[in-house]
């Protein structure tokens, strides 16, 4: 943007397998390799905090042509071979989603947050890579100073809440919640006295038991919300086992059908979830073929 060529983001791509929650109870621990002086920590298994079994990350650098270019069926056979050494009994036809992030290393190896040689106004925090979710806080910080050493005159917001009440309510099973067929417990709308009590009790995603509730409070946040993907990321809506099967419970049409009536648009408006949205697998609902694929590449080496 503004021509300081002082470091160069060089993209590792982290790969990921998701198992069902039968498989969440193999380990109680996050589960690392020996760490490699190059790609870092290596292949994990982990249960998160869902209660799924997660096997992943790869560590492929974007400027590496052989890595780059993986086929699908390589990064599965590397991630579950790495995973089986560490723990053999998982199922991996239990798989169900697949999916690939991208980290921000850079050319200096390190964090860079600092600010810019060519305009002292320009802050940098750029190459945040792992853990940078965990180092935000402090990482807002320090950007604060640097914005006040560069000048920037701040006033604090008298009015300003630093605690936000959380959308999702931890559930202890089925206790006070009630699944049903469409319209059969659903509410009229939140202008409706009364009717609050009937979103916090239906439930529009029976795989992660999201309830009507937890969709109107997403909605109601300052970042407006306008597909069904944005929706999974605040509420996991559709992130469950049945990946929004309509012959399931069809969440993800119920989902979109309240964010339709709570932005008052039509629902054909409201964005759904790309497809097949996974990563290496070939469908968003995979078949036994498929399963004993990744069987055979699990005990490929």
């Amino acid at each position: 943007l503004i021509g300081d060529d002082s470091f160069l983001i060089k993209p590792r791509l982290g790969d990921y397998l998701l198992l069902n929650r039968n498989q969440g109870h193999l380990t109680q621990k996050t589960i690392f390799p020996c760490p490699d002086p190059i790609l870092g920590k290596g292949v994990l298994v982990q249960t998160t905090l869902w209660g799924n079994l997660i096997l992943g990350p790869t560590a492929r650098d974007t400027y590496k042509p052989e890595a780059r270019d993986m086929s699908d069926e390589s990064v599965q056979e590397y991630i579950l071979s790495k995973c089986k050494k560490l723990c053999p009994y998982f199922d991996p036809k239990e798989t169900f989603h697949a999916f690939c992030g991208a980290r921000a290393k850079n050319s200096r190896g390190d964090w860079i947050i600092e600010r810019s040689s060519k305009d002292g106004n320009f802050i940098h925090a750029a190459g945040i890579d792992s853990p940078g979710l965990a180092g935000s806080p402090a990482i807002a910080l320090e950007i604060v100073r640097l914005l006040k050493e560069a000048g920037l005159v701040t006033k604090s917001d008298p009015n300003f809440n630093p605690h936000r009440e959380p959308i999702i309510t931890p559930k202890k099973g089925m206790r006070g919640l009630k699944m049903g067929p469409v319209g059969k417990n659903d509410s009229k709308g939140p202008a409706v006295d009364g009717d609050e009590e009937r979103m916090r009790t239906n439930v529009v995603c029976k795989c992660e038991k999201v309830t009507e509730l937890e969709i109107v409070r997403a909605m109601r946040r300052s970042l407006p919300i306008d597909s069904t993907q944005a929706m999974r990321k605040r509420t996991r809506a559709g992130m469950g086992h049945c990946q929004g099967d309509v012959e399931n419970y069809n969440c993800e049409c119920r989902v979109k059908a309240i964010i339709a009536r709570e932005a008052r648009i039509p629902a054909e408006e409201v964005g759904g979830r790309p497809w097949p949205a996974t990563s290496t697998l070939k469908k968003r609902w995979i078949d036994d073929s498929e399963r004993n694929d990744l069987l055979e590449r699990m005990m490929a080496k």
